[in-house]
C-alpha cells in the first residue's frame, strides 16, 4: 500500500493539508472553542459528537469511535482506497505524487485513463444531444427543461454502429480503453461497435462526481431491444454498489432523508420540481451495501413504489433486507403510489406539494410488515394468530436488540395474544449480536491508569509531539535497552518527532499505516485516554522518569548477575546506578 510511496512524501503531504477544510467540504463544521464539531457522518445522531482538531489534524467521534487523519477520512467517508486518497489530497495541495520506483502503479494510471475516457464520452454524448432535434423533442415531451438536462449531464448516443468508436477510438490504446469501460462491444469475429445507439444517455457518477457508467433509454420502438440499457460491470462500475443521483442528492442541505425510486426519470423529474433527495438503484434490488451507505448519511429512508403487485413485492424485498439494520435512530417508510403512476408522471401532473403529501403519509415499516402478515392469516381464529407468530418469527429475529425490537415484539404480542415474555423467548432463540456502526476502534477503552507506562508515554507524545525535543539523548539510549512491550515504538515516535517537529497527530498516525505498529498507534491515538484537566507535560515526563527507574532496576539486576566478571566500564556503570538508586530512596 504505502510501500510504493515514500513515507517522507506522506509526512510532507500531511503538513500541506488542513483537515478542517477537507472535512468541511463534505460535512458542515461549526467551530466551538479550539475544535470544530458536527453530527457524525459515520453514524446517525441528533447531538453532535464528531470533533475535528485543527491543532492535531485529527478527527474523532465520541459517539461511535470513528477517528483518523485526512487520508483516513477520505478512505472511510468517500470510500477511496489509500492510493486514491493520497492522489486526491495531493491534487488539493498542488503536489505531484512521488513513487519509490519513479512511476505510478499500473492500477492507478489505468484507472486515471478510464476515468478520462468516460469523461470524454460524456462530453461527446452531450454534444450529440445539442445537435439532435429528435432527442431534444423527446426530452421536451417528457417535460424536462434544458436546465435539468444540463445539471444531470444528459446526452444522446446517435444511431449507427460505430459513431463513438470512430470519434474516440483514434488508436489501438484508446479502443482498448473503450472496450474496458464497456462503451463498445466486440463480437466473436472480433468486430467492435458502440454499445449505446439511438438512446438518451444518463451518466452515472461516483461519490466524487466522476462518470463511471451510463444508462441509455431507447428512442425507437424496437421490441427486440430493452427500453433501458446500463453499462456492464467494469473496473470502475459495480452496479450493486452504486446509486443513481447520489452525488447530487448529497449536496442537499440539510439532508434529512433519502427517497429511493425506481428509475432515472423519476430522480430527474423530482429534482426538477425541487425534490433533490431522490436516488435510484441501477437495475438491481436494494442491497445491504446500498442501505448501509445511505444510513451513514441520513436517519430515514423512504421507498417509493408503484401500488401494483410488482411494487409491493419490491417493497417487501426491501423490508427483508432492511430489518437487520434497524438499530436505534434509523427509520424506513414506504410510499405506494396509485396504480399506473410513478414519481415522474405524478409530480408533473399534480406538482411537488402533492408528492410531498404522499411523503408525509408514507407507511412506517412496522405497519407495512404487520398489515401484510395479518392479511395472510385468519386473525379471528387461534390457528390464524399462531400462524401470524410463525410468519413474523424469521422477520423479527434479525432485528438489533433495542427499543425498536421490543416495540415490534410488543405489537406482535397484542395482535397474537401471546404473552410478551414468552413471545420474546420464542422468537429470540439465540440472541443476535447488536448491530452497530463498524469502526476499527470501539469505545471499550480503559483509563490511562490501566495502561502500561510505555503506552501512557506514547499517548501523551502523540497528542503533543513537541515533547520529544526535550528528551535527552542519554535517556533515549538507555530506554532502548529496556525490555518492555511497545518500547521500540515509543523510541521511534521520539526519533520521528525530533526530526520532523512540525508533524501533528494525524501525520504520526499515517506514518505507520501498513506497518506492524498501525493497530497500536490507532488504538492509542483516541482522545478518550486524555483526561481534560491533566498537564500533559508533567504526565509525559513522569512516565519517562518511571521508565528510566525501571531501566535502572533492570540494568542493575543484569550487572549484579554478571558480577564478578564485569568489565571496567560495567563496574563504573554499576557504581553510577547505585548512586542513582540511592538518591531516589
Amino acid at each position: 500500500m504505502a510501500g510504493r510511496i515514500p513515507r517522507s512524501f506522506i509526512d510532507e503531504l500531511m503538513t500541506r493539508i488542513d483537515i478542517v477544510d477537507l472535512i468541511d467540504s463534505y460535512v458542515s463544521l461549526r467551530k466551538i472553542g479550539r475544535n470544530y464539531t458536527a453530527c457524525c457522518p459515520f453514524h446517525t445522531e441528533k447531538t453532535p459528537s464528531f470533533t475535528v482538531s485543527q491543532e492535531k489534524q485529527f478527527y474523532y467521534c465520541f459517539g461511535c469511535g470513528a477517528h483518523g487523519s485526512a487520508i483516513g477520512f477520505l478512505m472511510e467517508h468517500a470510500r477511496l482506497n489509500f492510493l486514491e486518497a493520497v492522489h486526491e489530497l495531493a491534487s488539493r495541495a498542488g503536489m505531484a505524487v512521488v513513487y519509490e520506483q519513479g512511476t505510478a502503479p499500473t492500477s492507478i494510471a489505468a484507472f486515471d485513463d478510464l476515468y478520462q475516457i468516460m469523461a470524454e464520452a460524456a462530453q461527446y454524448y452531450r454534444q450529440q444531444l445539442r445537435q439532435s432535434q429528435t432527442a431534444i423533442n423527446y426530452l421536451k415531451k417528457r417535460g424536462l427543461t434544458g436546465e435539468i438536462a444540463r445539471d444531470y449531464g444528459l446526452g444522446y448516443a446517435p444511431p449507427g454502429w460505430d459513431n463513438l468508436l470512430k470519434t474516440l477510438g483514434t488508436n489501438s490504446d484508446m479502443r482498448a480503453r473503450l472496450l474496458k469501460t464497456g462503451l463498445i462491444k466486440q463480437n466473436e469475429s472480433g468486430h467492435r461497435y458502440d454499445r449505446f445507439r439511438d438512446r438518451i444517455m444518463f451518466p452515472i457518477l461516483d461519490q466524487r462526481g466522476r462518470v463511471i457508467a451510463f444508462g441509455g433509454r431507447k428512442l425507437s420502438e424496437s421490441e427486440h431491444e430493452p427500453k433501458y440499457l446500463n453499462s456492464p460491470e467494469t473496473p470502475l462500475f459495480q452496479k450493486g454498489n452504486e446509486l443513481y443521483g447520489w452525488y447530487s442528492a448529497r449536496k442537499t442541505r440539510p439532508l434529512q432523508n433519502i427517497i429511493v425510486v425506481e428509475g432515472y426519470m423519476d430522480v430527474i423529474a423530482l429534482a426538477q420540481f425541487g425534490i433533490s433527495n431522490a436516488i435510484a438503484t441501477l437495475g438491481t434490488a436494494t442491497s445491504i451495501k446500498h442501505l448501509n451507505r445511505l444510513f451513514r448519511n441520513v436517519p430515514e429512508i423512504i421507498f417509493c413504489f408503484d401500488g401494483d403487485e410488482a411494487g409491493k413485492k419490491a417493497a417487501w424485498r426491501a423490508l427483508e433486507i432492511a430489518l437487520p439494520l434497524l438499530q436505534e435512530g434509523r427509520q424506513i417508510r414506504f410510499i405506494f403510489l396509485p396504480q399506473g403512476n410513478d414519481p415522474d408522471n405524478l409530480v408533473r401532473r399534480e406538482g411537488a406539494q402533492s408528492f410531498n403529501n404522499h411523503l408525509a403519509r408514507a407507511t412506517p415499516l412496522s405497519k407495512f410488515l404487520f398489515n401484510t402478515l395479518t392479511q395472510q392469516v385468519d386473525m379471528a381464529s387461534l390457528d390464524g394468530r399462531a400462524r401470524l407468530v410463525e410468519l413474523a418469527k424469521p422477520l423479527l429475529k434479525p432485528l438489533p436488540i433495542g427499543p425498536y425490537r421490543d416495540l415490534m415484539l410488543q405489537k406482535l404480542s397484542e395482535l397474537s395474544g401471546v404473552n410478551f415474555n414468552h413471545l420474546t423467548r420464542l422468537i429470540q432463540g439465540e440472541i443476535p449480536k447488536q448491530t452497530t456502526v463498524k469502526r476499527t476502534i470501539r469505545k471499550t477503552i480503559e483509563s490511562t491508569r490501566e495502561l502500561s507506562l510505555v503506552d501512557q508515554a506514547i499517548i501523551y507524545l502523540l497528542h503533543k509531539p513537541a515533547l520529544s525535543l526535550k528528551i535527552e539523548q542519554h535517556y533515549h539510549e538507555q530506554l532502548s535497552k529496556l525490555n518492555k512491550p511497545n518500547i521500540k515504538l515509543l523510541l521511534k515516535i521520539i526519533e520521528l518527532s525530533k526530526e520532523n517537529p512540525h508533524l501533528k497527530l494525524g501525520a504520526l498516525c499515517e506514518h505507520w499505516r501498513g506497518t506492524e505498529y498501525e493497530q497500536t498507534i490507532n488504538y492509542l491515538a483516541t482522545p478518550d485516554f486524555i483526561e481534560k484537566q491533566i498537564n500533559i507535560d508533567d504526565e509525559f515526563f513522569g512516565a519517562i522518569n518511571l521508565l528510566y527507574k525501571d531501566y535502572v532496576v533492570q540494568r542493575n539486576a543484569f550487572l549484579m548477575q554478571k558480577s564478578p566478571n564485569l568489565t571496567a566500564v560495567e563496574k563504573q556503570e554499576l557504581q553510577s546506578l547505585y548512586k542513582y538508586h540511592g538518591a531516589k530512596q
